[in-house]
């Protein structure tokens, strides 16, 4: 499923640096080509926001909810929107460690698990693996307009990250987390944007 591109929009705080990048992302020789380019954008995006519809697959379990998104590469929230019995739970993560509030309770979680992925991984998951991710595989899809990668986690090699970008623009539209061959995680964004950060 692939969001349509109304309700997508990216803001830059740097116009000229990247207006001369993304010319270039349609027009890209080869899907490797765009993955270069996208993971140059990624690599200068300051902060990140929106929304995403979260499945989370436990197995025998699964569970699926809507939050908005904020952050950064290092910390940020995904604010649980829906379902309305869990409507307001904050999940942060900030250098490893992430925490759970709820009406101004908050539960520390303690250091990402190095087991298993949870919905507080996802955002910092693909976001260091747009950055610095390992290529998988990588292809055009939907005649061009939707680029694919799958990623390798820099700081989990088990955990394969499949991204479904714009072609235009590189905004994520999809996402799929797999630990060991098995997706666990699958987020579809709407109203993505990207912040670039300031360049001298």
């Amino acid at each position: 499923m692939h969001l349509k591109q109304g309700v997508q929009r990216i803001s830059f705080v740097v116009f000229f640096l990247f207006g001369l990048l993304l010319s270039g992302c349609g027009g890209a020789s080869g899907p490797e080509d765009a993955v270069r380019e996208m993971r140059s954008l990624y690599q200068n995006a300051e902060s990140v926001s929106g929304a995403a519809d979260i499945t989370a697959d436990y197995g025998q379990r699964v569970y699926t909810y809507t939050a908005a998104v904020e952050g950064t590469v290092s910390a940020g929230t995904l604010t649980v929107q829906s379902p309305e019995n869990i409507a307001g739970t904050v999940i942060q993560w900030a250098e490893d460690a992430t925490s759970l509030s709820y009406e101004e309770t908050t539960l520390e979680t303690g250091a990402l698990s190095e087991s298993g992925l949870s919905p507080a991984d996802a955002i910092p998951a693909v976001l260091a693996s747009c950055r610095a991710g390992a290529l998988v595989e990588c292809a055009w899809e939907e005649d061009g307009g939707v680029l694919y990668a799958a990623l390798e986690n820099p700081e989990d090699e088990s955990v394969t990250v499949s991204c479904w970008f714009d072609a235009e623009n590189y905004v994520l539209q999809r996402t799929e987390l797999a630990e060991d061959g098995t997706t666990v995680l699958t987020l579809v964004f709407s109203d993505f944007g990207i912040t670039l950060a300031a360049q001298e």
